[in-house]
């Protein structure tokens, strides 16, 4: 099992297989992403575990019984329709904004979607740069220091790719683990996307060359792509 694999098994939802455990605990990063999303889910079940107040249930029987009371849980119920209203048209927004990688595959997008499937783990075994010369390799096209406010920086290593020199990125965002492609020398004239085996790819231009995001969800890739955008 590789990385690969792991996070596609692990996306959805299902218990973690003996091969599952046996590939994280010999994987840094899966090992963190299993720590994260562990965490988050953690925390957001315990967002719903709202204690009730002792005596609410009287006070509510009371507070029924007063007609000014009355009127201001009728409105109280019509602005929580209007709000439940506003996020389901935020959630159509959002499922319409993902039908656009439902269209013709970018080149560029599905290559970078191809190093990911085959190269990756290549690419992270020849090892990482110290953050020094990192920094000064990236400071051009999308500083390193960019990419450490989105997310938290795993590995930044130099990769042959499409005929160029482009830098490997593994970048953890809470929601899940991106691979970036950052192309100092390559630069399309326009953003392109792809979307192959359960992966999705967008390519940024920046202000010099540009920048191909891989990961398992779309939402994560556009929002990560756009962050970038923001910050160049």
């Amino acid at each position: 099992m590789n990385c690969l694999d792991y996070r596609r098994a692990f996306s959805t939802g299902q218990a973690e297989t003996g091969a599952m455990r046996v590939h994280r605990l010999g994987c840094v990063f899966c090992s963190d992403h299993f720590a994260e999303q562990t965490a988050f889910e953690a925390a957001l079940r315990g967002g719903f575990e709202v204690p009730v107040p002792a005596g609410f249930a009287g006070r509510l029987a009371d507070s029924l019984r007063d007609p000014n009371a009355v009127a201001s849980v009728q409105n109280a119920g019509r602005r929580r329709f209007l709000a439940a209203a506003a996020v389901g048209a935020g959630a159509v927004g959002i499922g319409a904004g993902l039908y656009t990688w439902f269209g013709r595959d970018d080149p560029m997008a599905m290559a970078c979607i191809q190093f990911v499937m085959k190269e990756e783990t290549k690419s992270i075994m020849m090892g990482a740069m110290p953050r020094a010369e990192a920094a000064a390799a990236l400071e051009a096209s999308l500083p390193l220091e960019h990419l450490e406010r989105i997310g938290k920086v795993m590995h930044v290593g130099p990769c042959p790719f499409q005929g160029a020199t482009a830098y490997h990125v593994v970048l953890m965002v809470p929601q899940d683990k991106v691979t970036l492609l950052i192309m100092p020398d390559t630069r399309p004239p326009a953003r392109g996307r792809a979307r192959f085996d359960g992966m999705y790819a967008s390519v940024v231009p920046l202000k010099k060359g540009s920048v191909g995001i891989v990961g398992g969800s779309a939402a994560v890739v556009a929002g990560v792509a756009g962050a970038l955008r923001d910050r160049t």
